[in-house]
């Protein structure tokens, strides 16, 4: 219980991170992407938020306890802090709560260790765009270093594959950043191989955005991103999701 993780803050419930959870969210700092468009920019530094006790997050959950069904584990980047990640897993589950982990499958050696030990129910990965080593390094960021970064959100697709655990693979959709029409029907055709689940989300200009020019960019409407869904469907995909600040997670069928 010595364990110390550095946070940028906690959301004591949500509905709105795990479809028909109640949920406490725990925000890690620190992240290895740079998405011009992150909400977070301020947690991206490994040294930004605050080093707190994991006994100050248990006592949260604790506190908390009567309304909760899960913890989700966001960031940031949560498995950059492999250790405090998985000892906080433990002591959810011996809470006899879920568990659920953001990620943006940078680090599949740290998602095996949970799906070893069976520390994670559900695991939200982020596919932030087409499968193209060029196209994925200017959308995280990271222009030039995506290849060996897709070799590894691949391999961490494939460690939740044949698992028991709930995968929803997601991409936001920035307008004017792709042909989204284009990038969703690769990108389903990829998640419906796995079975998986698809979330389509609601790029938000506000919040502290690394690339503050984007905080001209109108957000897509809800109607644009159902568009987008249906044709997640149609490319296979069985279980689609948008996510709007107005409407919160919904299925589309």
């Amino acid at each position: 219980m010595h364990v110390k993780v550095r946070l940028g803050g906690i959301v004591d419930t949500s509905t709105v991170d795990w479809y028909g959870k109640v949920s406490m969210v725990v925000f890690f700092a620190g992240c290895n992407f740079r998405c011009p468009f992150c909400q977070n920019a301020s947690l991206i530094p490994m040294g930004s938020g605050k080093a707190v006790s994991l006994e100050y997050v248990l006592d949260r959950v604790r506190t908390n306890r009567f309304l909760l069904d899960a913890v989700c584990v966001t960031g940031g980047e949560p498995t950059l802090q492999a250790e405090g990640l998985m000892e906080l897993c433990r002591l959810v589950k011996s809470e006899g709560l879920l568990t659920s982990l953001d990620t943006n499958g940078s680090r599949p050696e740290v998602v095996e260790a949970l799906v070893s030990e069976g520390l994670l129910d559900r695991v939200a990965l982020d596919i932030k765009g087409p499968l193209n080593p060029d196209v994925y390094g200017r959308v995280i960021g990271l222009p030039g270093r995506a290849g060996s970064v897709l070799e590894k959100v691949l391999k961490t697709v494939e460690a939740l594959r044949g698992t028991d655990i709930v995968v929803e693979l997601r991409t936001t959709v920035v307008p004017g950043m792709l042909d989204w029409v284009e990038a969703v029907r690769e990108i389903a055709g990829f998640v419906s191989r796995y079975g998986f689940a698809y979330s389509l989300q609601q790029f938000s200009p506000m919040g502290d955005l690394l690339d503050p020019s984007l905080k001209s960019v109108k957000p897509p409407s809800r109607e644009e991103l159902r568009e987008l869904a249906r044709v997640a469907l149609e490319e296979g995909v069985s279980e689609v999701y948008v996510k709007t600040r107005e409407y919160g997670l919904e299925r589309v069928v």
